[in-house]
């Protein structure tokens, strides 16, 4: 079983080969028809594909548009949920497909800092969160094996339980040394202590802060520019955006992480927060609407 199906026209063999090495390169394991070997029934072997992939992205062009085969592939990764569209040329979209929030990746080269292909990997990344495996594998996956993997992710999370027990040792001495010798003084008023303050692990705190970017797609206008996102915590794992902007809305978006990036946990809004990157990036698409890219102040 793969991570994503590419669905594209013969025409644009090129380009697909670009988005299947970009994607290779972050760890995913992506099929297309030239992994198809003599004597396998050509139809057969897609369908089959096609239905395993936890994730379809279809390269729309005058070419795929054109194409009953790609629109068909299309219309099975709809069906199931987990069809991210990208527009690797200006075209008109399919009808059926047009209320589909699409990254825009016209001349897109391969770069991995495209904002276009930042969106559009934050779309899988949320398929491929809801199809219940980490969005970003590890990289130890490309180079030791799924069985390195694994112990990989195991030890990641050994590492983060040991650091919390930790700091909650380290949060009770300190009470108790603010508190003093509990025999000879009457202990004060007990003091709530904030989850997100009081753990540098939390998500939301990690992530929380103004973001300074644009709107680079938006399914009801273009895009703008000078726009401010602030992610505001909640709690050790779910915070509040709200923007300047009137046309991104105020959501509750809950979090989990993969390496060092935070992602959207589940629903219908993407959002990635980079925080290899310093200052760290917010890929952000509330509700499929639009999708904005800034980085924190």
């Amino acid at each position: 079983m793969e991570d994503i199906f590419i669905s594209y026209a013969s025409e644009d063999r090129e380009q697909a080969r670009r988005f299947a090495e970009a994607f290779s390169a972050r760890g995913w394991s992506v099929w297309w028809d030239r992994h198809i070997v003599p004597g396998e029934a050509f139809d057969t072997r897609i369908e089959q594909a096609l239905d395993a992939a936890r994730c379809v992205v279809v390269l729309w062009s005058a070419s795929s548009v054109a194409s009953e085969w790609v629109r068909n592939e299309a219309a099975v990764g709809a069906e199931r949920g987990v069809l991210v569209p990208a527009m690797i040329e200006p075209v008109k979209l399919p009808l059926e497909f047009r209320r589909k929030q699409t990254a825009d990746l016209s001349g897109w080269q391969g770069e991995a800092e495209h904002a276009g292909f930042a969106s559009l990997c934050a779309g899988v990344g949320r398929v491929l969160s809801e199809a219940g495996r980490l969005a970003d594998p590890p990289l130890t996956r490309g180079a030791g094996g799924p069985q390195k993997g694994r112990e990989g992710r195991r030890m990641t999370w050994l590492a983060l339980l040991g650091a919390g027990v930790l700091l909650l040792v380290l949060t009770v001495r300190l009470l108790q040394h603010e508190g003093g010798d509990v025999g000879a003084h009457p202990p004060g008023p007990a003091r709530p202590v904030s989850p997100v303050a009081a753990t540098e692990v939390s998500l939301a705190a990690r992530i929380a802060g103004i973001y300074s970017g644009e709107v680079i797609a938006d399914s009801k206008g273009g895009s703008r520019s000078d726009v401010s996102v602030t992610v505001t915590a909640l709690d050790g794992r779910s915070v509040r955006i709200t923007s300047d902007y009137p046309r991104i809305p105020v959501v509750d978006v809950s979090l989990t992480r993969a390496g060092e990036q935070v992602l959207s946990a589940d629903g219908d809004t993407a959002l990635t927060v980079d925080l290899a990157r310093q200052p760290p990036q917010l890929i952000y698409s509330p509700h499929g609407e639009l999708s904005f890219s800034g980085v924190r102040k």
